[in-house]
């Protein structure tokens, strides 16, 4: 998942200066972040959860699409209603608890409905649902408190302090997690303990964040043309892109599905979530540099990075299997950074709301092309579904060469 951008070069010490409130506030909410997602990474965590507890591929496929399309989708309907409020992190607050009641809600059936496997697969999914379906009302907010009280010299400052030490926090988090896997523990306790480390790393990094002071500001009631960017043919062919980006992270949770099923690595997921972590955090600092000449070339290097991976999990004996998850960090940090800044660039700043809306809309849709995936791998086998996403990489390769230049 994008934390947001990192822009040029800085010193540490810059980016580490806490002393301003709402800045600390801000820095300290990604750290906590970073762990809560770890803690309960939809591709590998919540996959192989699902996957130990027998789910079908579809179902295991709909995990990662309800927490990404969650954030996504509700973007583009939701934007006139948050910009009613005069101030967004009353908002925030609100919808904070109501997401965090959701991890509460998987952790307890974890703890609790163990010898129930139906039961605790429910509890499980309506947790997860509401989470979801509350992450992207929040998002609209956070973005909106964050535009009013972070000055924009020191944006790339905010997020690169996020995402830098959120992302070693997450490389060491990971060794915990394989700890605690291999605990001698019956199934599923062990999970209901990252659930819980979830639940304790977003609810006080949700809890930080909520006491940001912003600024009041009279209320907006400007409708959003959701039709203007669809006029342009640079818009219509990034989101062409966008769609069979979607559709090619079908295979996204399934490499975890497979090491778990095929492999015999489950109690390896904890490494995999520290060689991802890492390399998600790390290859950033590439794909910024490069972004610095324009978001079209990283973002045709995370396709074809991406097309690498599901043919490597084919091809790798298990003790290598962690290269995929190397593999994996890279490119989506590739394809999350490219994504959300060539459309930034290449709106005009009257449609801009309306790109990105629109934008993540479409693109949280696909999200769910995941059910698709493990449906395929169900009824085609792994294989198939890897050489499938294989091939929708390098069909988005091929379609990115034909995006307008940035500018």
């Amino acid at each position: 998942m994008w934390k947001g951008p990192r822009e040029g070069r800085r010193s540490i010490l810059p980016i580490l200066d806490l002393r301003e409130r709402n800045y600390r506030l801000a820095v300290v909410n990604g750290w906590l972040v970073w762990l809560g997602d770890t803690f309960l990474n939809p591709n590998i965590v919540l996959s192989g959860f699902a996957a130990k507890l027998g789910a079908p591929g579809a179902l295991i496929g709909l995990l990662p699409a309800l927490l990404q399309a969650g954030g996504m989708v509700p973007q583009a309907f939701l934007a006139p209603y948050v910009a009613r409020f005069p101030q967004k992190i009353v908002l925030y607050r609100k919808v904070a608890a109501l997401r965090l009641l959701g991890v509460v809600l998987m952790a307890f059936s974890a703890f609790l409905l163990g010898p129930w496997p139906g039961l605790l697969f429910a509890g499980f999914l309506l947790g997860l649902l509401l989470n979801a379906l509350f992450t992207g009302v929040s998002s609209l907010p956070f973005w909106e408190v964050v535009a009013k009280t972070i000055p924009p010299e020191r944006r790339a400052a905010l997020f690169s302090a996020r995402n830098l030490v959120g992302g070693l926090l997450a490389f060491l988090a990971g060794f915990l997690v394989r700890e605690i896997l291999a605990l001698p523990l019956p199934f599923p306790l062990p999970y209901a303990l990252l659930f819980s480390l979830g639940a304790l790393s977003f609810g006080l990094g949700w809890h930080l964040f909520g006491q940001v002071d912003e600024p009041v500001e009279a209320p907006r009631t400007a409708r959003l043309d959701l039709k203007a960017p669809l006029l342009r043919p640079g818009f219509r062919r990034y989101l062409r892109v966008r769609v069979v980006l979607g559709l090619a992270g079908m295979a996204e949770p399934f490499y975890a599905v497979y090491a778990v099923r095929a492999l015999g690595q489950g109690e390896e997921l904890g490494l995999y979530l520290s060689l991802y972590a890492l390399s998600f955090t790390l290859s950033n600092l590439l794909w910024a540099k490069l972004a610095e000449k324009g978001s079209k070339g990283v973002l045709r290097a995370g396709a074809a990075l991406g097309f690498l991976a599901p043919l490597l999990a084919l091809l790798l004996p298990p003790p290598l299997f962690g290269l995929v998850f190397l593999l994996q960090g890279a490119y989506l940090a590739a394809l999350n950074l490219a994504t959300t800044t060539y459309l930034l660039n290449l709106a005009p700043p009257e449609e801009r709301s309306a790109s990105i809306g629109l934008g993540n809309t479409v693109a949280g849709v696909f999200a769910f092309s995941t059910v698709l995936g493990g449906w395929v791998a169900d009824r085609a086998g792994f294989s198939i579904l890897f050489l499938l996403a294989a091939g929708l990489y390098a069909l988005a390769f091929g379609l990115g060469s034909r995006l307008p230049e940035e500018g």
